[in-house]
């Protein structure tokens, strides 16, 4: 089998990781990806912001509800309290729940006071929020429009490597280029296949197992590294 095709093949793809490192390291890329990230993080900060409105305007009414009932029966208590002062028991029966209803009302203002404090605090942090967002999602576009620009700048470099490897595409083996392919999606850093080492080593220092050796003696074209993933081959003498 053709190894040979597969590495000019590999060199390409190289060579395409470095034009998109170059794109990647500039500082307009990196602004573009700070603006988009701080973006995201206000637009998600919004979103609980307002799922917590949401849920502080859901226990204002709860509250106010209780307000309302408690006050109702404040005042039916203290009116039917009221010329009792001849009937003791009955008369410290309606004072001590006057007092109870009363210390009820006291706790239920201090919650709506709690909740409307939080909800305005809300109100505030979501309003710089948005504004963030806003900001950072102009930084964004005009990042973007200098990022294609670039990305233009090295199209032509691009399209010619492109076209070297639709070449060898044509000239190398399936089943190589279909290994290699997938190993290229596991393995992140470059180079995919490696030779043999010292007649045992991968290219990550590790040395292969007795049986994987034995592959590439017996003419396997590639043995995957145990530990970096990587296709070793052997080269020939």
């Amino acid at each position: 089998m053709d190894i040979q095709t597969i590495l000019e093949y590999q060199k390409l793809d190289f060579e395409k990781v470095k034009i998109s490192k170059k794109l990647t390291e500039t500082e307009e890329y990196r602004r573009y990806v700070h603006a988009n990230e701080a973006m995201k993080k206000a637009i998600d900060n919004v979103a609980k912001m307002s799922t917590r409105a949401e849920q502080l305007f859901e226990k204002a009414e709860d509250v106010s509800r209780k307000f309302e009932s408690a006050s109702k029966e404040y005042d039916e208590i203290a009116g039917a309290a009221e010329g009792l002062e001849q009937d003791l028991k009955r008369a410290e029966f309606y004072s001590k729940t006057l007092e109870s209803l009363a210390a009820q009302l006291e706790q239920l203002e201090k919650e709506a006071s709690a909740i409307a404090t939080e909800l305005n605090a809300l109100s505030k942090e979501g309003e710089a929020e948005i504004a963030s967002a806003n900001k950072n999602a102009a930084i964004k576009k005009n990042s973007m429009v200098k990022v294609e620009e670039l990305k233009a700048g090295f199209a032509s470099t691009i399209d010619e490597i492109g076209a070297k490897q639709r070449e060898l595409e044509e000239k190398a083996d399936p089943q190589l280029l279909s290994i290699y392919r997938n190993a290229r999606k596991q393995v992140k850093s470059f180079p995919v296949i490696v030779a043999l080492r010292d007649e045992k080593l991968c290219g990550c220092g590790i040395e292969l197992s007795a049986a994987e050796l034995g592959k590439l003696k017996d003419g396997e074209p590639f043995v995957t590294c145990p530990t970096c993933g990587r296709l070793v081959y052997k080269p020939q003498q």
